[in-house]
């Protein structure tokens, strides 16, 4: 499953469809991980009597979407807060330790940039080498000068998306890697 497949099931489970790192008071702890974890497998099952009703903007724009890639749980606090889902959501939120809901999405934006880091991290040589070869298959296409253009500009957009994980403190990415299988199987409920 790709990273971004993954994050957009983990957000969708949960009703929820800043570029700078998240952070929350502390460290990033195992426990505070796995009380994430926990609190997200409550939270799907909130999502599911409510079955995404009015909680997702299918009309997203590209910006829209990096945002919310690179911040996603607090993205999406934001935009379901008028919603009646909201209440059950804190009081569950609540109810696995967190003093907020500001709280639990930073430490939720905190754990997805950790994973996506620690799986890059893993998967950096082939993707270096996907990369160049895309880029190269871009540049001896037959495609005019603007479609060269704006598949280039795509790609670059990709490539500050990735950036963004390179800063990802590696004590957070030590807390997260006992729980990697955990949170990719998260995104298959």
């Amino acid at each position: 499953m790709s990273m971004l497949r993954l994050l957009g099931a983990v957000v969708a489970s949960l009703l929820i469809a800043g570029p700078a790192l998240a952070q929350t008071a502390g460290p990033l702890t195992p426990d505070l991980v796995e009380g994430f974890i926990v609190s997200v497998r409550d939270l799907q099952e909130v999502g599911k009597k409510y079955d995404g009703e009015g909680l997702m903007n299918p009309n997203m724009s590209l910006d829209e979407g990096m945002e919310r890639a690179a911040a996603p749980f607090s993205a999406a606090i934001a935009q379901i807060q008028g919603h009646e889902a909201y209440g059950e959501m804190r009081a569950v939120i609540e109810r696995h330790g967190f003093s907020d809901v500001q709280q639990w999405a930073l430490t939720g934006d905190r754990v997805m940039k950790a994973f996506v880091a620690n799986k890059m991290g893993a998967e950096m040589p082939q993707m270096d080498a996907q990369m160049k070869q895309a880029l190269e298959q871009i540049e001896n296409s037959n495609m005019s000068a603007a479609q060269k253009e704006t598949m280039l500009q795509m790609m670059q957009s990709s490539v500050q998306m990735m950036g963004a994980y390179a800063d990802v403190p590696e004590a957070d990415k030590a807390a997260v890697a006992p729980f990697m299988s955990t949170l990719e199987s998260l995104g298959q409920h």
